[in-house]
């Protein structure tokens, strides 16, 4: 489905994101709130997060043309998708290294598979930002005097095991960059995961240097393509999947920013599927 064409004929789960508002929020709110059959909070609350915002998922055909319809009838920017067709993290070209040819970027992904993709054929950059949140319990034992006990016995100090538990939160945040080819998966680079060894004389000290640098260099080689980096701020309610192994949770955006990236190359690119 794109912003002006027509919806992907299968039959799974819709998603109906709003790109850009055409008036403003306070405007809005009672009138998707009446279109989703939720309270005009929830939907002053789902309009105030940054943009794409996703409004619905359904697997009613019929409601997402309706909404559709509505939505762009009021000059909202809107797309839609059918998510069969957003490629997952494993459906991704996770990159390990690249090169950049005159001819287009050469890329070499797990298992040693290469992709070439020529420089008009990039339709669009994405950049974004990944973010998790692991928590786990610490427990510790500590011997302290058990007065209770110590009157019990005449006086002798004994002792008791207490433990107390900690739960100790830490946040990572990684740079990612998602590069969609006119046909064919999307390519994904993650700062910390890929080989830089590719930029030549153009290689700094460090990670977040180069990354910087391979975007630039990306941007420069492929003109045409549409760039676009609102992924990088904060959403703060944005979908997390969580797991819990041995006592941590781990909860992270990374599936929620693959599907976000590709409505935002829906938006922004030219031509092609994801337009």
């Amino acid at each position: 489905m794109s912003s002006a064409g027509a919806v992907i004929r299968s039959h799974g789960m819709d998603v109906v994101a709003i790109v850009a508002l055409g008036t403003s929020v306070e405007t809005e709110a009672p009138l998707l709130a009446a279109d989703l059959g939720i309270t005009l909070y929830e939907a002053g609350l789902m309009l105030r997060v940054p943009s794409p915002v996703v409004v619905l998922r359904t697997d009613d055909r019929t409601r997402t043309m309706a909404l559709l319809g509505a939505l762009r009838s009021r000059g909202h920017h809107v797309v839609a998708c059918d998510v069969a067709a957003v490629a997952s993290a494993e459906q991704l070209v996770s990159v390990q290294r690249f090169r950049l040819a005159d001819e287009g970027l050469s890329v070499e992904a797990p298992r040693g598979v290469e992709v070439q993709v020529a420089w008009s054929d990039v339709v669009a950059i994405v950049r974004a930002v990944h973010r998790s949140r692991t928590e786990r319990l610490e427990k510790t034992d500590e011997q302290r005097l058990s007065l209770g006990r110590a009157a019990f016995t005449g006086g002798l100090a004994l002792r008791k095991t207490v433990t107390t538990e900690t739960k100790i939160a830490s946040e990572e945040r990684e740079q990612v960059l998602y590069v969609f080819p006119q046909a064919g998966r999307p390519l994904f680079f993650a700062q910390s995961r890929t080989r830089y060894d590719g930029l030549g004389a153009e290689l700094r000290p460090s990670q977040i240097e180069n990354f910087a640098t391979f975007t630039r260099l990306l941007r420069e080689r492929a003109p045409l393509a549409a760039y676009d980096e609102r992924l990088l701020a904060p959403r703060p309610h944005a979908e997390r999947v969580r797991s819990h192994v041995r006592g941590h949770e781990t909860a992270s955006s990374a599936q929620g920013v693959d599907l976000l990236a590709h409505l935002v190359a829906m938006a922004v690119a030219r031509g092609g599927p994801y337009r």
